[in-house]
């Protein structure tokens, strides 16, 4: 279904480190990447040892692993060193609470990832939602040269004001789109692509 109405992205969390409403398997999350064929990229949201995400990578198919939980700089030069010869390109979130911010964002986009995203959720709270801090977007985006993903509280109805305001090379979002956790709406996903035309 976000294939259809336009996701260029389709992203599987698996075998995550906490509980969330989203964990899959890595064999159910290799089924959904292999049924997106070559109609989008997919994505892997996990976290924890970079033999386990390593593994995970090669299992699932996937274009992309996004790190989600904290990973150092030295596991994610390592995951980007071992899975780029492979064609897996890797991403890292980066928390609020994450020390020295911006240092941080230089030195990870300076390890080789290919994008940063920006959560304003900690893991422990993913099921909460949380609103996208613009100001901090922005200044991450002027601190590195790869990109950086806006998330956090992006809905169908403020995603156009979003976009216009913090002209983000790209967007991630769950929970706004979804009827409940772990469900996605597709009128919201209707809604959301028609409002995301104009850009």
């Amino acid at each position: 279904m976000c294939i259809r109405y336009g996701a260029d992205v389709v992203g599987f969390v698996a075998e995550y480190p906490r509980p969330v409403p989203w964990n899959l398997s890595a064999g159910a999350a290799r089924a959904l990447i292999a049924s997106a064929g070559s109609a989008a990229e997919t994505c892997v949201v996990t976290g924890g040892a970079p033999e386990k995400i390593f593994r995970l990578a090669l299992e699932t198919g996937t274009d992309y692993v996004q790190l989600h939980f904290g990973e150092s700089l030295n596991d994610t030069a390592r995951l980007v060193r071992e899975l780029h010869p492979r064609g897996v390109k890797v991403i890292k979130t980066l928390f609020p609470d994450t020390p020295d911010l911006e240092k941080a964002t230089a030195e990870f986009c300076a390890a080789g990832v290919y994008a940063l995203l920006f959560d304003p959720r900690r893991p422990e709270n993913a099921a909460e939602g949380g609103a996208a801090d613009l100001s901090v977007f922005r200044a991450l985006q002027n601190a590195v040269s790869c990109p950086v993903i806006l998330a956090g509280g992006i809905t169908p109805e403020n995603a156009a004001e979003i976009v216009r305001a913090a002209e983000p090379q790209m967007i991630d979002l769950m929970t706004g789109v979804e009827f409940s956790p772990g469900v996605k709406d597709e009128a919201k996903v209707t809604a959301l692509f028609e409002t995301l035309k104009e850009f």
